[in-house]
């Protein structure tokens, strides 16, 4: 039998993965008042719950004074001796204060099998030392999260993913063409893309639907220009209705008018990301707190390998100085840290120029801002992110 005994903190992910790899009979959790208070011990058990692990979740830990806190840890370890008397007990010392961590290792150091440190940064699970053992190499994460169970352990639940619904997957092989077109030349398509933008919200009303599919443009557009190749390449992918040489344009449905506002970027970001083959990815995912408020957000792509999670953002529309950018970056950082916790990246692909204001609250909110000239190089970043940190 194998026993998992972890230390609860905010940051549950450092005792869920070991967890998730190892499968252990059972894992303890010893959990400090203010984790309790917070819900924390929960949330892990009900996320090892959820993976069939079965887990115990103990009376208050103290997290201050070392002398009760080995007090606390002796009465533990000889009480998993004495009950699992073959047992080999794991202990984690990631989680908890300082304190609780140093004095479980001392209390645990000889009589646990293994005492084990998870480097989420680096993407590996540490063994601290154990008595006169050598140290065993660190052992590299496995994949053991997807997106939803990544969600789910920062405490937001999936209701739904537009790449999982039957018309996306049906529409979305015949428009990667385009999509990939409009970021690869998203340079040269600044004022084609503010005329689309325009006419295609005047043609949807405010909750989203269709009402004015017939939209003029103020011209034709001359026959050897970017904006008439652009026209040809949406009218190909059956995205809009449209004969060279004139001015009208047809809006066939809502959700590819969707597409023509801005959904392209949000799907080459999620074509790139599945073409750099994560271990998860999903895009337009519906999510809201588990056991809190019904309020619901949404995340244009998100995808997980090495048990880190990337979220990227997608802006198709113009930025306005000091207004629209300041929404967007406090949208960011405050979405971003809810979904990743300490780990992970948040990007914002943004297909016009970004503002100096947003370029600076990308600073300060350490965020990854692309921008239309960075964004045929997407995947490359993406496979940069997914190799470990050294």
């Amino acid at each position: 039998m194998k026993i998992h005994v972890a230390i609860v903190s905010d940051q549950i992910l450092a005792n869920l993965i070991p967890a998730l790899m190892e499968r252990p009979d059972k894992v303890v959790l010893a959990a400090s008042p203010e984790m309790i208070m917070r819900g924390q011990d929960k949330r892990l058990a009900e996320a090892l719950k959820r993976a069939g692990i079965s887990c115990e979740l103990l009376d208050s830990a103290p997290d201050v004074d070392i002398r009760n806190i080995h007090k606390y840890a002796q009465c533990l370890r000889d009480l998993l001796v004495e009950q699992y008397v073959d047992a080999q007990i794991v202990l984690n010392a990631t989680g908890g204060t300082k304190p609780m961590s140093l004095g479980f290792v001392e209390v645990f150091r000889g009589k646990a099998s293994r005492i084990i440190y998870t480097d989420t940064r680096h993407r590996r699970i540490e063994a601290l030392p154990n008595g006169d053992a050598d140290i065993p190499d660190p052992e590299p994460m496995r994949d053991v999260l997807d997106v939803t169970a990544y969600l789910a352990a920062q405490g937001l639940q999936v209701l739904s993913s537009a790449s999982d619904a039957p018309d996306f997957l049906e529409r979305m092989p015949g428009r990667k063409y385009v999509a990939r077109y409009l970021a690869e030349n998203a340079t040269r398509l600044e004022s084609f893309f503010r005329t689309m933008n325009a006419i295609a919200d005047r043609a949807l009303d405010k909750d989203g639907n269709l009402v004015a599919p017939t939209q003029a443009l103020n011209y034709p557009p001359h026959p050897k220009s970017i904006m008439t190749e652009a026209l040809n390449e949406l009218a190909k992918a059956k995205c809009i209705g449209w004969t060279e040489g004139e001015s009208n344009i047809y809006f066939i449905d809502a959700e590819r008018t969707q597409f023509v506002r801005g959904g392209w970027l949000e799907e080459y970001a999620f074509h790139v990301v599945r073409s750099a083959n994560p271990f998860d990815a999903m895009m337009g995912v519906r999510v809201c707190m588990e056991g809190g408020e019904r309020t619901q957000n949404e995340f244009d792509v998100l995808s997980c390998y090495g048990n880190q999670l990337l979220f990227i953002e997608c802006k198709a529309l113009k930025f306005v100085e000091g207004q629209n950018d300041n929404e967007l970056a406090y949208k960011l950082k405050s979405l971003g840290d809810a979904a990743r916790g300490l780990f992970g990246e948040t990007w914002l692909l943004s297909a016009q120029p970004p503002s100096a204001t947003l370029k600076e609250r990308a600073r300060q909110a350490r965020f990854k801002l692309i921008g239309p000239e960075e964004l045929p190089k997407l995947r490359n970043a993406v496979l940069h992110w997914m190799k470990p940190t050294e």
